[in-house]
């Protein structure tokens, strides 16, 4: 069937495409709750349909023009993170959330590197297979934490996990990279400045300036009277801190969680604040912004992905959930985070397909063999991130159901509820 007609109308005005995205996206996945699986499965898949691999009304270049739309959704996961992780829940299970994160980041990218190695019998693709394994996407799992109102230590943990791993990749990621570059070079001595320099600039300056931006907006909202003057503000600020990092290079996820995390801490009331933005703000730019992830997500790349990628996402989700198993036990924590933190641990999208660009176009410098790893590690990761994105927000609905934790929030919204939102 030929759309060029109906393409070339819907695409004559943005609002067109973004109004028949949120609207086809929303309820098409009401048929995708209707069978037990999450929301935001539904937002991709018939984002897919909208894109290449479908009518084509989001070609990629389209898509690529509302980049902008994925950068407010993260700012605002990342916000919604932050604001989850208090210091006396965090002291209470803080060292099992840092042995799991290690395990997990650590024991993934060691398996996947020894596996890659095996299949391909080149170190420089293990390593960097191996690193962007250990990333994995926050978005879609905070998205089936909300939509099932979960609450209890294993979302916490959870929570906790996803928002700092990202900033562990990109260690893993930068030591990976340098070190392939000297390979491909001729094996000279890697770059050890490089190595500590790129991390730890990007994390430490999201930090500094989250929580600077933190302390302002902690200032400025203990005078809010109302969650809808809060809820402005605070949308303003996390906007600021997001172009601010996109500017600076920095990661704007760590940025905005940040914020979030101090503004919880220093008030415990912000909390309502920042609950009632995300409630408000959140539900349509999450739906674009996952609808747009299955819009640039093409069906042809799949066989792309062939042994190298089968291997890639069975080594990956053995490393995630064995060593979130084999942390949380060295780490004390409780059996009900143990045996299920691993299942939130699968989904994988925007930090691992933006640092695949990344060592495409910074191996391609290298010559052919860097043009090849390149190209590999882009159709790979493409290929494979359209599968993971399919049953990672699956298994994480799995793990809080098996945890029990569905359902446990809303008792505490109704309480609130229940003394009444100012207007």
């Amino acid at each position: 069937m030929n759309f060029d007609i109906f393409n070339n109308f819907v695409q004559s005005n943005i609002l067109i495409v973004i109004g028949m995205l949120v609207a086809v996206a929303f309820l098409g996945s009401k048929l995708f709750q209707r069978l037990g699986i999450p929301q935001v499965v539904g937002f991709i898949v018939l984002g897919v349909l909208h894109g290449p691999s479908g009518i084509n009304v989001i070609p990629l270049e389209l898509s690529g023009e509302l980049i902008f739309i994925s950068e407010i959704a993260l700012g605002l996961i990342g916000f919604d993170i932050g604001s989850h992780l208090r210091l006396d829940d965090l002291r209470r299970i803080g060292r099992s959330i840092l042995t799991i994160l290690l395990f997990e980041a650590l024991g993934t990218f060691a398996l996947v590197t020894a596996g890659v190695y095996v299949v391909t019998g080149s170190l420089p693709t293990a390593l960097i297979f191996g690193a962007l394994a250990s990333a994995t996407a926050p978005a879609a799992t905070v998205d089936v934490l909300a939509e099932y109102d979960a609450e209890g230590p294993l979302t916490t943990s959870l929570l906790a996990v996803v928002g700092m791993d990202d900033a562990l990749a990109l260690v893993l990621f930068s030591i990976a990279s340098v070190v392939v570059e000297s390979q491909l070079a001729g094996g000279g001595s890697p770059d050890l400045i490089t190595i500590i320099e790129l991390p730890f600039i990007e994390i430490g300056g999201s930090l500094l300036l989250g929580f600077g931006l933190g302390f302002i907006l902690d200032r400025i909202l203990c005078r809010m009277k109302t969650h809808h003057d809060a809820m402005a503000i605070s949308i303003g600020f996390v906007l600021l801190g997001v172009g601010i990092s996109e500017s600076l290079g920095l990661s704007l996820i760590l940025t905005s969680m940040s914020m979030g995390f101090l503004l919880v801490n220093r008030h415990e009331s912000h909390a309502r604040h920042i609950r009632f933005t995300i409630e408000q703000a959140g539900p349509v730019i999450y739906v674009l912004f996952f609808a747009l992830i299955g819009a640039r997500l093409e069906i042809k790349s799949l066989p792309a992905m062939g042994t190298l990628g089968i291997v890639y996402i069975l080594l990956r989700s053995l490393g995630k959930f064995g060593g979130a198993w084999l942390g949380g036990r060295l780490g004390g924590a409780e059996p009900v985070v143990r045996q299920n933190l691993g299942f939130g641990l699968l989904s994988q999208a925007g930090v691992a397909i933006g640092l695949a660009l990344a060592a495409s176009s910074r191996f391609a410098e290298s010559g052919e063999e860097g043009e090849a790893l390149g190209s590999l590690i882009l159709g790979v990761i493409t290929a494979t991130t359209f599968v993971v994105q399919i049953i990672g927000p699956i298994f994480t609905k799995l793990a809080i159901s098996r945890a029990g934790e569905i359902g446990r929030a809303k008792l505490g919204e109704d309480a609130w509820a229940s003394e009444g939102v100012p207007e």
